[in-house]
């Protein structure tokens, strides 16, 4: 039961980032008593019900959403691993309809790495990497294709390793699979330029990708693990346990083995410092999975780290409206709308309240 629970905590987090209404889905929490069970009163069956009812209606990105939520955390089932099937086959379908996008495929060694891609007009136009974390799919952030195309960016949305269509394993290596997407695509935009935005665990693989390979040249994250995540005792205790099975799956590995390969992932302290890139990072200081010793240690190591912190839980589901706005301004940035850029950052500065929490790059948000 409390699995359950933290399932429909976890949900109610993404459903705000998918734009779902709470009503909606509290409506669909209430029918639901297993996490596993498949029919009446299962996970699956009810998420998936109603995805089919919005499909039929013609509302093919809610109903994929939708699917998303049906095999959450992951797809340990055959039925949850239909769910994820059926959001990226309406996803597929919908793009290729509204003429937004399509998928490409990318390698890493002898795994495939499919990406949503919206090609932009000019071949000189910068590119953005979405990744997402351990438990959402390329899909939920498809509407990001259009956003990209309107500011003249070339955009590739992925999966993050082992979750949904990408067949790459989480490991310090998997951090390839953000070269291998911009060596796809390096013939149709300007890849020397990318900007990556990948919320949670995403950002922790964009960091170690920047490491080597410098056409990364900004990262907008959320709530991403660094250092003392992977390391402390206390952290992997506290551990939600939908975050722990969603986790050893993404890895490829029982949980009995997921301990070591936390240790292997934990940045260096010198990693930190030595980033050259400008990361914006939001952090929320009631995280039930990221310790805030993470982020504040990261921030007193390496001025090119940016923290805004919340007073909210991971992923500041209720700070929206904030998050968004950073992550337009960087975009902007990124596309060289620099009037834009200035403008939404005094718009973020003047009345979304945030304010310096000390000298220096870390800062703090008001109320939603």
């Amino acid at each position: 039961m409390r699995e359950l629970e933290e399932a429909g905590e976890f949900v109610r987090l993404h459903a705000r980032h998918m734009g779902l209404s709470t009503d909606q889905i509290e409506r669909v929490l209430a029918r639901i008593s297993d996490l596993d069970a498949v029919g009446e009163g299962g996970w699956v069956t009810e998420w998936s019900r109603l995805a089919d009812d919005l499909l039929a209606r013609g509302k093919a990105p809610e109903a994929a959403n939708l699917y998303i939520l049906a095999r959450f955390p992951c797809a340990d089932t055959r039925a949850k691993a239909e769910a994820a099937r059926r959001a990226a086959t309406v996803t597929c379908a919908w793009l290729a309809e509204s003429g937004t996008g399509g998928v490409r495929r990318a390698r890493v060694g002898g795994a495939q790495v499919p990406f949503l891609f919206s090609r932009p007009a000019r071949s000189d136009a910068p590119l953005v990497v979405m990744m997402g974390g351990i438990v959402s799919l390329k899909e939920q952030w498809s509407s990001f294709l259009g956003l990209g195309r309107r500011l003249g960016c070339a955009v590739a949305i992925a999966d993050f390793p082992g979750v949904g269509e990408n067949e790459v394993a989480y490991s310090r290596e998997a951090a390839g699979v953000y070269t291998a997407i911009m060596d796809a695509v390096a013939g149709e935009c300007d890849a020397e330029r990318t900007l990556v935005v990948a919320p949670s665990f995403g950002g922790h693989l964009a960091i170690l990708c920047s490491a080597w390979d410098e056409r990364v040249r900004g990262l907008v994250t959320v709530g991403a693990p660094l250092r003392v995540f992977f390391t402390d005792p206390g952290a992997r205790a506290a551990m939600p346990q939908v975050t722990r099975a969603a986790l050893s799956r993404a890895a490829g590995v029982g949980q009995e083995g997921l301990s070591a390969r936390l240790d292997a992932l934990a940045l260096d302290p010198a990693e930190i410092a030595r980033l050259r890139m400008p990361v914006t990072y939001v952090a929320s200081t009631r995280d039930e999975i990221i310790p805030n010793d993470d982020w504040g240690a990261a921030a007193r190591s390496s001025d090119r780290l940016s923290v805004y912190a919340f007073d909210d839980v991971h992923g500041a589901p209720h700070h929206l409206r904030q998050t968004r706005l950073l992550v337009l301004t960087a975009l902007c940035q990124h596309a060289g709308r620099r009037g834009a850029a200035l403008l939404i950052g005094l718009l973020t500065r003047r009345f979304m309240r945030i304010r310096p929490l000390q000298n220096g790059p870390v800062a703090t948000g008001g109320t939603p």
